[in-house]
């Protein structure tokens, strides 16, 4: 279910290391991640939507943006609870719109995408004040299809890291949170296209133990297997 939402608030202040403020275009996430903690924290949690399956859609988000970005000084994350390239912005584009808004005021911007939609806008990104982060949790299709079932592929997302640094747009890897791998084979696939990568843990197990337990990678919700991906990709690549 895809619901048109007015908001009369967009950007609020992050504590994330790389942005002052963070801004999301929707409510939701159609990639439907088992393990997202945006299912139960933030305003997805105060409605009676199913994650993976419902998005609500900030309509009137441009013209809010362009009200609050005047008094906004430092750099601004595009998102933090949902994807700014989830399926639904190819249809709302409102994540393209938004970029522009802040592009042309000279602000300097940072994106978290698991999508290869970003690809659509290269024409805004090149050259401009854009970092991106692409998440790349393992390098199982098996995984992913049952933990990220609405993503894109894992190869779909190694080569929108290719091509974004081709165009010359500031691209990292995100591995987080670390899903059952074999690192050794991720970190080798990286390595040809990526300078700089960073790690999380699965900071919520219990969401997802169940699956772990009927697909047999209870090994994975231990602390042990986290420091032991990051020390493989060590070997690889210089790791944040």
């Amino acid at each position: 279910m895809v619901r048109e939402v007015q908001v009369k608030k967009l950007v609020t202040k992050t504590k994330i290391p790389i942005a002052r403020h963070v801004v999301n275009p929707y409510i939701g996430c159609g990639h439907g991640c088992k393990y997202c903690y945006a299912q139960f924290i933030g305003p997805f949690k105060n409605t009676s939507g199913v994650w993976g399956r419902d998005v609500f859609v900030k309509i009137n988000a441009p013209e809010v943006f362009e009200r609050e970005l005047y008094k906004l000084k430092g750099s601004i994350l595009f998102s933090s609870i949902c994807d700014p390239y989830q399926p639904i912005e190819k249809k709302y584009q409102l994540t393209r719109t938004l970029l522009k808004i802040a592009l042309d005021r000279f602000r300097n911007v940072h994106i978290f995408t698991k999508s290869s939609l970003i690809l659509r806008d290269l024409d805004i990104l090149r050259n401009a004040n854009v970092s991106v982060t692409i998440t790349i949790t393992t390098d199982d299709e098996r995984v992913r299809k049952i933990l990220e079932p609405n993503a894109a592929p894992i190869d779909e997302r190694i080569e929108t890291v290719r091509k974004l640094r081709e165009s010359n747009v500031d691209v990292s890897v995100f591995v987080g949170p670390i899903l059952p791998m074999n690192p050794a084979n991720l970190a080798s696939l990286l390595s040809k296209y990526v300078g700089r990568i960073s790690f999380d843990k699965l900071n919520y197990p219990w969401y997802v133990e169940n699956i772990y337990r009927k697909n047999g990678w209870t090994e994975w919700l231990r602390d042990e297997k986290f420091h032991e991906v990051v020390n493989v990709f060590k070997k690889f690549l210089d790791v944040d």
